[in-house]
C-alpha cells in the first residue's frame, strides 16, 4: 500500500509538472512566468523552491544527533522568505531585471557579473547535491536500494521535471507540493504528540541538557549556520526569480509572510521526528530517521503520500536551483558573452542543454558523497552564495552613489576565495561565513574612502587651477 498511494502521487505531480509545459510561450515565461503571478502561484512557487530535502530528512537528521538545534536551518529559511521582498522588491516594477548578475553588471561592469555568475551557480549546485542525497536515503528506506542506479534515477526525474515546465512548473509543482507537504507533516506532528506519547519519550530518555540547547554546537557557529542560510536564500537565483515573477509588491510581501508561517511548523515537526526516532531507534544511520519514522508509525495509504511529498520536495527545490543556474548561464554568459543576438529559440535550447550537463554532474557528484551530513550540503550551499554576492548585490541597490565602482569585482573574486581559504585550513565551516561577508565589507569600505580621498585631491586641484 506504501508503495502504491507513493507511485499515485508522484505520478499525479509529473503530470502536473508535464502540463505546465503548455504555458511556456517565450524563454521569459520559462524564467519568470512573464513576471504576472498572483499571490497563490507566487507561494507555491516560494514554498516548492525554499523547502525541501534538506529541510526536512536534513533537519531530522541533524535532529537525530543534536535534538533542537537543528532548528537553525528552518528558522534562516523563515527570516529569509519574508525578507526576500523587502530586498528585491523595488525591482518588481521596472520588470527588466531576471538574474542577480544583472544587478551587479548595472553597477560594477560584465567581468563582475561573469564572475558573480560563477560563483553563484557553484554554490547553488552544492545544494542540489544535498537535495538527491536526501532523495537517495527516501529509496534506501522504502527500496532498499542505493548507489549509482538510485542517484541516475533521481537526477533523471529531476532534470524531466525542470526541462518541461521551467518556471510553471515549479510553481504548480510548488503549488501541490504546498498542500500535501503541510497537510502530512501536521499529521505526523499529531501523531508524535498524541497517538505516540513522543514528547513525553523524549523527555523521559533525553534527559542531558544538550539536547534541548540551541547553541550546542558553539554560539558563534550556530549563529553563523543561521546567517548563512538567511543571506544564502537572499543571494540565490531562483529565490530571486520567485520574487521578481510577482505581479506587484504586495503578492511579493504576502507570499513570504505565508511561506514562512508554513515553513516553520513543518521545521518543528521534523526536529521532533528525528528526537523521536533517536529515542526509538537509536542504532539507524540519521539520514534514513525521516523516512523511517514514516513507515514504521505512519498508516500506510498515508505514508506513501508522505514519501512521495517529500521526494517532490526534495526534487522541486533541486529543480528550482538547477533552473537559476541555466538562467545565469543563458542570460548572462551564453547571450552577453558569446551569442548576443541569439533568438529565443536558441535560449531556449541552451539553457535546457545547460540543465543536461548539471543533471550528469549531480550524479557523479552525489555518488561520490552519498554518506555526507545532508545540512552540510545546505549550510556550505547558502555560504558560498550569500559570500560572493549578498554586500555587493545590497550595495549596488542602495548605496550606488557611495561606493567605488572598482570594489565590486574583488570584493566577488576575493570574499569565497578567503571562506575557502579559512575552510581549508581546518577552522569550523559554519564560521567562515563571517570571514567572507568581512572581507567583502572591507574591500567596499576601503575603495569607497579612496574615492572620497580621490575626489578630494580632484576637487582641490580644480580649486588651485581655478585661483
Amino acid at each position: 500500500m506504501i508503495i502504491f498511494s507513493a507511485t499515485i502521487t508522484l505520478l499525479f505531480t509529473a503530470l502536473l509538472g508535464y502540463l505546465s509545459k503548455f504555458k511556456i510561450k517565450s524563454s521569459k515565461d520559462f524564467i519568470t512566468a512573464g513576471s504576472g503571478v498572483g499571490t497563490f502561484t507566487a507561494t507555491g512557487s516560494l514554498m516548492g523552491a525554499i523547502i525541501g530535502g534538506a529541510s526536512t530528512v536534513g533537519t531530522a537528521q541533524l535532529a537525530y544527533t543534536r535534538g533542537f538545534a537543528a532548528i537553525w536551518f528552518i528558522l534562516g529559511l523563515c527570516t529569509a522568505s519574508i525578507l526576500l521582498s523587502l530586498v528585491y522588491g523595488k525591482l518588481i516594477k521596472e520588470k527588466t531585471i531576471e538574474t542577480l548578475p544583472q544587478i551587479l553588471e548595472l553597477t560594477f561592469g560584465k567581468k563582475a557579473s561573469v564572475v558573480a555568475g560563477i560563483a553563484l551557480s557553484f554554490g547553488m549546485f552544492i545544494h542540489i547535491n544535498g537535495q538527491v542525497i536526501a532523495c537517495n536515503a527516501l529509496f534506501n528506506t522504502v527500496f532498499n536500494l542505493q548507489g549509482l542506479m538510485v542517484t541516475t534515477m533521481v537526477v533523471l526525474l529531476l532534470v524531466a521535471y525542470v526541462i518541461f515546465g521551467g518556471f510553471w512548473g515549479g510553481a504548480m509543482v510548488g503549488t501541490l507540493k504546498m498542500f500535501l507537504l503541510y497537510g502530512t507533516s501536521m499529521i505526523a506532528g499529531a501523531y508524535i504528540l498524541f497517538r505516540l506519547n513522543g514528547v513525553h519519550d523524549i523527555k523521559r530518555t533525553l534527559t542531558e541538557p544538550y539536547w534541548y540547547n540551541l547553541f550546542n554546537g558553539g554560539g558563534i557557529s550556530d549563529i553563523g549556520a543561521y546567517l548563512s542560510t538567511v543571506v544564502g536564500v537572499l543571494a540565490t537565483q531562483n529565490y530571486f526569480q520567485t520574487v521578481m515573477a510577482s505581479k506587484n509588491l504586495k503578492v511579493a510581501h504576502v507570499s513570504g509572510i505565508i511561506t514562512a508561517a508554513l515553513v516553520l511548523p513543518i521545521g518543528i515537526v521534523c526536529t521532533l521526528v528525528g528526537m523521536f526516532m533517536r529515542v526509538n531507534q537509536p542504532n539507524i544511520m540519521p539520514a534514513n530517521a525521516f523516512p523511517l519514522f514514516i513507515v514504521t508509525y505512519l498508516p500506510k495509504t498515508l505514508a506513501g503520500i508522505t514519501l512521495a511529498t517529500i521526494l517532490i520536495s526534495s526534487l522541486a527545490t533541486a529543480a528550482g536551483l538547477t533552473l537559476g543556474i541555466s538562467t545565469i548561464f543563458t542570460r548572462d554568459l551564453y547571450k552577453k558573452g558569446f551569442h548576443k543576438n541569439a533568438s529565443d529559440g536558441q535560449q531556449m535550447r541552451f539553457m535546457r542543454t545547460v540543465i543536461l550537463l548539471i543533471g550528469i554532474l549531480t550524479v557523479i557528484v552525489t555518488t561520490l558523497s552519498e554518506d555526507s551530513m545532508i545540512l552540510n550540503f545546505g549550510f556550505m550551499s547558502m555560504m558560498f552564495r550569500a559570500v560572493p554576492i549578498f554586500i555587493p548585490v545590497v550595495a549596488a541597490l542602495y548605496f550606488k552613489e557611495r561606493i567605488n565602482p572598482k570594489a565590486g569585482l574583488y570584493a566577488i573574486a576575493l570574499s569565497p576565495l578567503a571562506s575557502l581559504i579559512w575552510i581549508v585550513m581546518g577552522f569550523p565551516m559554519q564560521m567562515a561565513i563571517y570571514i567572507g561577508l568581512f572581507v567583502s565589507m572591507a574591500i567596499f569600505i576601503l575603495y569607497s574612502k579612496l574615492k572620497t580621498i580621490e575626489g578630494s585631491c580632484e576637487t582641490g586641484f580644480d580649486t588651485l587651477t581655478r585661483g
